[in-house]
């Protein structure tokens, strides 16, 4: 998996995720996601509406590796288990690399 599909792919299914567990959540009169501000909010970044800004953190690995036997290619690695190219042959050589950064995501919620 590359970085831009797997960045895509985390953001989009975390706003699915907190939209379907918002239905979910109001039938037992309960709420999550974006909800507009109220009262007090030093500190607190909203999108126009009033809704707050939450911020996605990314700490990622990438790993080129390449070998004398396979193709080399880069690939995203969460935790142990490794999503991408892997080379796993004689003469392999691995160098990693990390970024962090984050993205502001206004979550589903009420207007």
């Amino acid at each position: 998996m590359n970085l831009e599909d797997f960045i895509k792919t985390a953001l989009t299914e975390i706003v699915a995720g907190v939209a379907a567990a918002r239905t979910e959540m109001q039938k037992h009169g309960g709420n999550a996601g974006s909800i507009p501000a109220f009262g007090d909010t030093k500190g607190v970044r909203t999108d126009g509406s009033g809704k707050q800004i939450q911020l996605v953190e990314f700490d990622i690995a990438l790993a080129d590796a390449s070998s004398t036997d396979t193709k080399g290619g880069i690939g995203v690695f969460l935790g142990a288990v490794g999503l991408g190219s892997q080379g796993a042959s004689h003469g392999e050589s691995t160098a990693t690399s990390r970024i962090k950064f984050s993205v502001p995501l206004v979550l589903p919620g009420d207007a």
